[in-house]
């Protein structure tokens, strides 16, 4: 069995007009949960709830690692290294079409992901092969007569 640890892999997903990203295969726990809690606001009545419009974003900026995207004069937008919050906000300054295809290849990679764990799950899991052990010495060597 192996380990049970997220190995820091990455994927290039490919974009329209020639544009990749650079993402993580898999987030580690601690990684989703930071997601996830970027995810939440604080309500007037003091609770957290969830919004809507940071769930997406918060899930991109926990992938995504680097990319090809330019600004307007032509220079690639730099991101590998920064913080989420500064990820974040390049992310907030893209048109929504371009964040949306971001989002749907990061989605779809998720998709994948845990498509090929649930996989993995099965054959890990399955039945395992064990030796007939038989009820009476006498069915071990077949059918009696009497």
């Amino acid at each position: 069995m192996g380990s049970r640890f997220v190995r820091p892999e990455t994927v290039k997903l490919d974009l329209s007009n020639g544009d990749w990203i650079l993402i993580k295969k898999r987030l580690s726990s601690g990684e989703q949960r930071d997601a996830f809690s970027r995810a939440y606001v604080q309500g007037e009545d003091g609770k957290f709830v969830v919004h809507p419009g940071r769930i997406g974003l918060s899930m991109v900026s926990a992938y995504l690692i680097d990319w090809s995207l330019t600004d307007t004069s032509g220079e690639q937008v730099v991101i590998r290294g920064e913080s989420t919050a500064i990820v974040e906000q390049m992310l907030n300054g893209l048109g929504t079409e371009d964040f949306d295809e971001i989002r749907i290849a990061i989605d779809a990679h998720e998709q994948r992901m845990v498509a090929e764990r649930e996989a993995q799950k099965k054959t890990r899991s399955g039945v395992t092969a064990s030796s007939a052990i038989s009820a009476l010495p006498s069915d071990a060597a077949g059918v009696l007569t009497t």
